[in-house]
């Protein structure tokens, strides 16, 4: 299969992965095929595999037209229902023309990335995703419930008493 996708909640990643001769709408109906999925979580974030994929050269199949229909639907659908990052991997060695349209399609969606090495897209994702937890946990989100709330938790407040600075009365005077 020259074109597919992985969803694992378990590892917290989507991952698309495109090999060999494809066309744009394949690559479109993938794409609306990972929306599609009952199983897609908006808040993955997604590694966009494309080092082996040759894109097929535009004819009478496939009008020029096709990167901008792609575009358009990258822009309004797909990144509109995607709330993660998107690192987008693509091999060093592909032909300069298709290295441009796969770097406008990814310049066009916010939070998207395009690389040339598989392990530097991991670690930007996953470095993204850490700053993303962290402020998550500043607001009170899902990501909170990783956190373990009893084991900072002061039972004196919690039970209502008031637990006074350390030398302090209970009226405030010194000990």
């Amino acid at each position: 299969m020259p074109l597919g996708y992985h969803i694992n909640p378990d590892d917290g990643l989507i991952t698309v992965q495109g090999d060999g001769s494809v066309s744009v709408g394949e690559i479109t109906e993938l794409v609306q095929s990972l929306l599609a999925d009952g199983r897609f979580d908006p808040t993955l974030p997604q590694i966009m595999d494309f080092r082996g994929l040759r894109p097929i050269q535009p004819g009478a199949e496939q009008p020029g037209d096709a990167i901008a229909a792609l575009q358009a639907f990258l822009q309004q659908e797909y990144r509109s229902q995607v709330q993660a990052e998107i690192a987008v991997v693509i091999d060093e060695h592909l032909e300069s023309r298709h290295c441009a349209d796969i770097y406008l399609l990814t310049c066009t969606m916010h939070a998207a990335e395009l690389f040339a090495d598989y392990d530097q897209a991991l670690r930007w994702l996953m470095r993204r995703a850490f700053a993303s937890q962290c402020r998550h946990d500043a607001g009170a989100d899902r990501w909170q419930l990783e956190a373990d709330p009893a084991a900072d938790a002061d039972p004196a407040v919690e039970s209502g008493e008031y637990r006074d600075a350390p030398g302090d009365g209970a009226d405030g005077t010194p000990e």
